[in-house]
């Protein structure tokens, strides 16, 4: 009778043991706020028109599982652009107190346990209506006695103060995706929403 309890209590051990490990995601996304400059763009040619705006976040890719994972693409899915004008993300390392830019769509490998972080950019295209565009008024009186075509106003959380509604329309629904490779081909893809 010994026996019998002794290998029921290894059978319910061993069942436990693969329950709490199953349950643990292998590769697990975060995301956190960053503090480099939101950027907008004009249109060319000395128009005053507002054109994208390209906001920074932080993403941290961690792989809780005893292999080496590989991913080639970050991929930010815009629910308000239409496909033809989706121009992907900027993707950088920090370097110190700099970003250095990295293609995107190359081959990257995290260790067993490890992780990686990224800054990524977005282009979010602006409306050219007017009620749109007087909410930049503020920003054109800088262009004008820099003489360029972008401008870094401030934060995520400064824009959100300043222009929530916007803010709100423009990311409403959007997702981040980590496309891993099997081999050489394209295995598990990883979506999440976007979190500001």
């Amino acid at each position: 009778m010994n026996k019998f309890f002794k290998n029921i209590n290894i059978v319910i051990l061993v069942f436990l043991f693969f329950n709490c490990t199953g349950a643990k995601q292998a590769i697990k996304i975060n995301q956190s706020n960053s503090d480099y400059d939101v950027v907008i763009q004009f249109a060319k040619g000395g128009m005053d028109d507002v054109i994208n705006i390209k906001f920074p976040n932080q993403i941290i890719i961690k792989n809780n599982s005893f292999s080496k994972r590989y991913f080639n693409l970050i991929k930010y899915t815009y629910k308000n652009i239409p496909n033809n004008r989706d121009y992907g993300i900027g993707l950088f390392q920090q370097d110190e107190n700099s970003l250095k830019e990295i293609k995107n769509n190359s081959k990257k490998n995290i260790s067993p346990y490890g992780q990686l972080q990224y800054i990524y950019y977005t282009r979010h295209f602006v409306d050219s209506s007017k009620n749109i565009q007087d909410q930049f008024n503020i920003y054109i009186q800088k262009k004008s006695s820099k003489n360029k075509d972008t401008l870094h106003i401030g934060t995520v959380s400064d824009f959100k103060k300043n222009h929530k509604e916007l803010f709100e329309r423009l990311t409403k629904n959007d997702s981040i995706s980590v496309q891993f490779l099997d081999g050489n081909k394209f295995g598990e893809r990883i979506t999440v929403p976007v979190e500001w």
